[in-house]
């Protein structure tokens, strides 16, 4: 482990807590030198600070008060070239900050993306408002603790020490002052400290809702129109803006409540101060300028002071989305891992085999190589689940072993297993761009010649460069599963499972489809699910029938006949 990896696992671990080592680590690891550059100059602008300050009591009490016009202009010049260096560094400070903190914020989003696209099938599914949610608000939250809070923190903390010793500087009675209401706002913000988060906890959950509610709207957008129902979906969608509209409100009348204690402390403070110091100057103890700079450097520690108090109210915040996401980059949760498939023809067996979710018993097939098969029964008997069992796409129901090539899938690759064995499902998903970048997700080398020799074996009425918008919603039905079957086509697969694939296409044309396949590929396992339709006339070596609870028939294909009735007796 490198002292960068030590560093940013001592912040996470002290910060935030070790469940999030694992993941966060790593990204705050990348971020640290951007930290560490923004903090220096952050100091360096902080140092700088202090000066105005001092320079304005000189300019009073050497130059104002004693009637020195040399003195004056002297200091004035100061005054305005210190500002200038400040606001320059500060220019500075700022453009380096948004670049670096963005770069933090890419990292973790990244991150996060990569554990949501890989999470166990095991696991239970985010909505995909809930999952923009995590990887947009959760991850800003943070990045601002991780980066801006600290980073605030930090040079808070060197701007509260310069100012404290120059309080000392001009007098240690007057400075004791701020010194002791800071336990006092220390108090009130650990009482405030668990109401904080659980008014974040219960804003993010709603606006997690909100997301999930638009996010299916407009994914359903054709189905709402068909029906009607936009109004409908609008009317729904109003409680649930009023409840997030509650709980902000909740929320900032919460948080301007933490921050209004503080800031009538620090009015009481300057009170103090002024009655004390006004009393120091009309006995002739002191000077107008050094209580105008002692005013200046305590206004100059406000904001500091709440930095480093709210730092601890911050925290609490950032932990709600840290848990968040911490659930979403659990290491327990990717299905990642596991090694490559050996060589094989593609023979599949299939030991007490059932999916979670499956309406039938258990099943025990062995399927050669090369086979075409059948897998028949009504709908939710678990056909579809228990086909996806064969690429780990699915919960297996305890004590279901799946082989591919004689080796268990279990623990085989899931990325290379999915290309070795390959589902097109009746739903397919498009993605916008071009017909041929959606097919290059299956094979990103894949030559012009080849993807258009795909979408000719297919019958796919479109070319390469055909457009392709949001979800295919410019394409028909038809068009989108055989544009989903030419991208499957390019998978090195050994089984291809054509789950319903074909639904939306003419009977006729789905047939010579399904026979051009078979002859392309006719060394492949192909296995079939299909209601009805030309798919059911193919001949099958074995037609597997699933019926809800009841025995299961494995039959081996024949004649037509033969296969029809098996069919019968099974359902």
């Amino acid at each position: 482990m490198t002292m960068r990896d030590r560093v940013a696992m001592l912040f996470v671990r002290h910060l935030l807590g070790k469940v999030a080592e694992p993941w966060l680590v790593p990204v705050m690891a990348r971020a640290l030198p951007g930290i560490g550059l923004v903090l220096a100059t952050s100091l360096m602008a902080a140092m700088l600070g202090l000066l105005p300050p001092w320079l304005t009591k000189l300019l009073i009490d050497r130059g104002l008060v004693t009637g020195d016009w040399d003195a004056a202009l002297h200091y004035v010049a100061l005054v305005f070239l210190a500002g200038l260096v400040i606001l320059a560094a500060s220019v500075g400070n700022s453009l380096l900050h948004l670049h670096f903190s963005a770069r933090m914020l890419t990292g973790l989003r990244a991150r996060l993306l990569d554990a949501a696209l890989h999470r166990r099938v095991d696991r239970p599914p985010l909505t995909v408002g809930e999952a923009l949610s995590r990887l947009d608000g959760d991850t800003a939250e943070i990045q601002r603790f991780a980066f801006d809070t600290m980073l605030a923190a930090a040079s808070s903390v060197f701007r509260l020490v310069g100012g404290t010793v120059m309080l000392f500087v001009l007098d240690w009675r007057l400075a004791l002052i701020p010194l002791v209401a800071a336990p006092f706002n220390l108090g009130f913000l650990a009482w405030a400290r668990p109401r904080s988060r659980q008014r974040a906890d219960d804003l993010r959950a709603a606006r997690g809702e909100i997301a999930a509610h638009l996010a299916e709207g407009f994914a359903g957008l054709p189905t709402l129109r068909t029906l009607a129902a936009q109004g409908a979906r609008v009317r729904d969608f109003m409680p649930l803006q009023a409840r997030q509209v509650h709980l902000l409100m909740r929320q900032r009348r919460w948080a301007e409540l933490v921050g209004f204690v503080p800031q009538v402390v620090g009015a009481l403070v300057r009170a103090a101060i002024l009655l004390g110091g006004g009393w120091l100057i009309i006995r002739g103890d002191w000077q107008i300028g050094s209580l105008i700079a002692f005013l200046s450097y305590v206004g100059m520690m406000v904001g500091p002071m709440q930095n480093l108090l709210g730092l601890y109210h911050a925290q609490a915040v950032a932990q709600v989305a840290l848990a968040r996401l911490s659930d979403l980059a659990d290491p327990a949760a990717d299905e990642r891992g596991g090694r490559e498939p050996g060589p094989g023809p593609g023979a599949l067996r299939l030991v007490n085999a059932r999916g979670l979710a499956g309406q039938h018993l258990p099943v025990d097939l062995a399927v050669a190589a090369g086979s075409l098969v059948l897998i028949d029964g009504p709908s939710g008997a678990g056909k579809s689940t228990l086909a996806a069992l064969l690429a780990r796409m699915a919960p297996a129901a305890p004590g279901t072993q799946v082989f591919l090539d004689g080796e268990n899938v279990a623990g085989l690759d899931p990325a290379a297993l999915r290309r070795a064995v390959a589902i097109v499902p009746q739903a397919v998903t498009l993605f916008r761009g071009t017909v041929a970048e959606n097919l290059r997700l299956a094979d990103p080398e894949a030559s012009d010649d080849r993807i258009a020799e795909m979408l000719a074996l297919v019958a796919a009425p479109v070319g390469p460069e055909t457009m392709i918008d949001e979800a295919g919603r410019n394409l028909s039905g038809g068009e989108r599963q055989r544009i989903a079957l030419a991208r499957a086509l390019l998978l090195p697969f050994r089984v291809l499972v054509m789950d319903e694939c074909l639904s939306e296409v003419d009977g006729p044309t789905a047939g010579a489809i399904l026979a051009s396949v078979r002859h392309r590929f006719a060394e492949r396992t192909i296995i079939v699910i299909a209601h009805a339709g030309p798919a059911r006339d193919l001949p099958f070596d074995q037609i597997l029938s699933l019926a809800p609870h009841s025995p299961l028939r494995n039959t081996r294909g024949g004649t037509p006949h033969q296969r029809a009735k098996a069919r019968e007796n099974a359902v």
